[in-house]
């Protein structure tokens, strides 16, 4: 089952959003425990150092009573309280690990078996802490060195623990806002994804509607876009392709209107004196059937012409492209037509720049030259003129005559299928011409010279120049 863009989006945009939210959540979570922890251990040595302090203030430590401890403390924890500080309890140990206050300790020997070994204290300052669990509680536990000298010395640690359930709970309840804040994030999400979904999946079902009429070869039709990005140039870019289709139906459609009437007019008159010399019409059937060898001739070269344009401009592979000096090419050209040019008493003349090196299929360029010699040859009075030269990355061929030169509608019509002149032949020469200059990347028009006389202006992307 398809799902629509919309739904992809916003399906994306929530997982992107969870994932990320998760992803913090568990980082935030392990991150806050860990500070807190962290702060729990610091206070618990500074309550520790405080511990020792009171005892190294006191002239004769033996005064250091029990409630003097605890009195401490509680003044520490009144100031600490407003920082989320916790209670925490404490005992005095000699150096065997003996109880010294307070004097009596429930939870002395339950410490003594789980939490002193694995404290190891360190003489030069605190040790390691630890966590521990008595009775399903967990506890954090340090030790602080007591080392004093006086008229009664103690040497032994300050041990202070806490339970660090508090913490635990505490870092609960973060994730428990931070899965609150999810939640409401992902409706937060939903909303504004359907909002962005829809404006984005908006106009790319115009898109398609306009793509659906395309295929039903509705041409007119626009698809008014204006987001401001490439969506709008995609509908600019359809819009175009509409009209560039519309185009090419209106070209083949005519292509194919005059392609019918000048296959039509060979085969009605064969047509015509087949019949008329099976019926016994005609007194001079040589004749008749001369008539016919002909257009039969001359259907074939427009069939032929057909399926060489055809070729052309569908098959890639239809050309075969080589580095060839673009003089000789010229100069083979001129050569194919040099004696029909004599025989019209046409002199065909050329001023040729110095030689280029360019990547071309030589047949083909060849037969365009062709056509545009012939072309000039059924409308020049008694010369044609070849010149070339460079212009920027192109090389250019100018083929100019001496005779009327083109009418208005000539030069707009000049290089269209089946678009004949006042001496045109089929129409196709130069149709196949200009496929031919297109497919080598290059450009062909058409214009009056300057002197008389019409003008073709070939230019070819040039190649590597000769040398010599």
């Amino acid at each position: 089952m398809r799902r629509s863009i919309t739904t992809k989006i916003i399906v994306s945009y929530l997982a992107i959003i969870f994932i990320t939210l998760a992803f913090v959540g568990v980082v935030f979570g392990f991150a806050a425990k860990r500070f807190m922890e962290n702060q729990a251990r610091t206070s618990l040595v500074k309550d520790a150092d405080a511990i020792v302090e009171l005892f190294k203030k006191s002239k004769d430590q033996s005064n250091v009573s029990e409630d003097n401890i605890r009195q401490l403390l509680r003044e520490r924890l009144r100031i600490k309280r407003d920082f989320g500080a916790i209670e925490s309890s404490w005992i005095i140990l000699s150096k065997e690990n003996k109880l010294l206050f307070p004097r009596n300790s429930e939870e002395f020997q339950k410490l003594k078996a789980q939490v002193l070994p694995q404290l190891k204290p360190n003489k030069d300052g605190p040790s390691n802490s630890i966590k521990f669990s008595i009775e399903g509680n967990e506890y954090m536990a340090v030790a602080v060195p007591l080392n004093i000298e006086g008229t009664s010395s103690i040497r032994g640690w300050v041990v202070l623990y806490t339970p660090i359930g508090p913490v635990n709970k505490l870092s609960q309840s973060f994730v428990f806002v931070l899965l609150i804040s999810l939640i409401f994030t992902g409706i937060i999400a939903v909303a504004f994804g359907i909002f962005f979904a829809r404006s984005i999946a908006k106009p790319i079902i115009k898109l398609k509607y306009r793509a659906e009429k395309l295929s039903l070869r509705d041409f007119d039709s626009k698809v008014e876009i204006k987001t401001g990005d490439e969506l709008e140039e995609l509908a600019e870019t359809i819009n175009q392709m509409a009209i560039e289709l519309k185009e090419y139906d209106f070209a083949q459609k005519k292509f194919l209107q005059n392609a019918s009437h000048e296959l039509k007019t060979p085969l009605m008159s064969i047509q015509g004196y087949a019949e008329g010399i099976k019926d016994g019409v005609f007194e001079d059937n040589d004749k008749a059937l001369q008539i016919i060898v002909d257009e039969s001739t001359r259907l074939k070269g427009i069939v032929e012409e057909l399926i060489f344009l055809s070729k052309l401009e569908t098959m890639e592979d239809f050309y075969r492209f080589s580095s060839e000096k673009i003089n000789d090419v010229i100069e083979t050209s001129i050569e194919k037509v040099n004696s029909l040019a004599m025989k019209n008493n046409i002199r065909i003349s050329s001023v040729l720049y110095k030689d280029e090196v360019m990547r071309l299929d030589r047949d083909k360029i060849t037969q365009a030259l062709i056509n545009l010699l012939s072309n000039g040859l059924r409308y020049a009075n008694s010369e044609i003129i070849i010149t070339t030269g460079v212009t920027g990355e192109y090389f250019e061929i100018r083929i100019s005559d001496d005779g009327e030169g083109f009418d208005e509608k000539d030069i707009k019509n000049v290089f269209k299928r089946f678009y004949k002149g006042k001496k045109g032949n089929t129409g196709l020469g130069l149709a196949i011409t200009k496929v031919i200059i297109e497919k080598h990347k290059g450009t062909i028009e058409a214009v009056n010279a300057e002197n008389r006389g019409a003008e073709f202006i070939v230019r070819l992307p040039k190649g590597q120049q000769v040398q010599g």
